[in-house]
């Protein structure tokens, strides 16, 4: 298993700051860990960056119109960097799932009456507040929900230098060549045009395998017949 002390001293020696066999002082590995978790929090925000994504279920009780997400929340758990168009609720009486179509502030404050009650709201608002971010919902359910919020799951920041890397393929090599490029204004100096070369294109390795890709949907009505297409009549 790869340790961040062990990444961390590859990317000084691609900047030649660090020769073969030599090991960094106390200060440069702290600073290093300082870097490589400030690197891995903006990959953070960078949706195809990240490898998974979490689903976070909670049950909305009937005739609330908003909730906090958080540590702090009225939802405790994980404060979402970005809630995902993914996300669902289900009727527990039924069973039955049902989308949400997120909306931004300017279409939430669009709605006239906001306290509006239904079986089952259709929008959703989210204000990315700190350190709770605020969920609120149009119409307001009339019964209890539950609640699946789906948003990328963050990366695992180091700890120490014997933290354990344990990421899919191609991350270590994206994270020695990219924490490199990241040291080297500390250093005063300028990675060779080769190692920006490979930090570029490891990441985007990464962007291309996280891309979750558009499926192509074919209407059921076509999937469920076994008709043939008739190309005169211009139907089934």
């Amino acid at each position: 298993m790869t340790t961040a002390a062990e990444i961390i001293d590859g990317s000084l020696r691609l900047l030649g700051v660090l020769a073969e066999g030599e090991t960094p002082s106390a200060a440069v590995m702290q600073d290093s860990i300082m870097a490589i978790n400030q690197m891995i929090q903006s990959w953070d925000t960078e949706r195809l960056s990240v490898f998974s994504t979490q689903d976070q279920v909670f049950t909305w009780p009937a005739n609330v119109i908003s909730r906090t997400l958080g540590p702090t929340g009225n939802f405790v758990g994980n404060r979402p960097i970005e809630v995902d168009d993914a996300t669902y609720f289900k009727d527990p009486s039924s069973g039955l799932s049902f989308g949400i179509k997120l909306i931004n502030q300017q279409q939430y404050d669009g709605i006239a009456f906001k306290t509006v009650t239904s079986t089952y709201p259709q929008v959703m608002w989210i204000n990315n507040t700190f350190p709770d971010i605020e969920l609120t919902v149009y119409p307001v359910p009339i019964k209890a929900l539950e609640w699946h919020i789906i948003s990328v799951e963050t990366l695992t920041e180091v700890s120490n230098v014997a933290t354990d890397m344990y990421f899919p393929p191609g991350y270590l090599r994206a994270f020695r060549y990219n924490l490199a490029c990241e040291l080297a204004p500390e250093f005063g100096v300028e990675p060779s045009p080769q190692v920006q070369r490979i930090a570029m294109t490891s990441k985007r390795n990464l962007k291309r395998i996280n891309f979750p890709g558009d499926l192509m949907a074919i209407p059921y009505p076509i999937v469920a017949t076994r008709q043939r297409y008739n190309i005169y009549a211009n139907n089934f």
